[in-house]
């Protein structure tokens, strides 16, 4: 497909490269070629239903820029 054309779909193809999980969570294999990560979203979250190939585990992964979390006492 030729982006120079569609600079929107160009950038939304750029960030799709950049935030795709490149190792599966499960196994820790590569998924670069070897799995599948197909992104769609839901309200504003953006979702990569996920799929790999050495292990077979498939879900789905949400980028997320910040989490807040508590410590419990010691």
């Amino acid at each position: 497909m030729n982006t120079a054309r569609r600079p929107a779909y160009a950038a939304d193809a750029e960030h799709h490269r950049r935030d795709a999980p490149r190792y599966c969570p499960r196994c820790g294999c590569d998924l670069v070629g070897t799995g599948i990560a197909v992104e769609f979203w839901e309200g504003t979250n953006r979702v990569f239903h996920t799929w790999c190939a050495a292990c077979r585990w498939t879900g789905d992964i949400t980028p997320m820029t910040q989490m807040v979390g508590h410590e419990p006492e010691h």
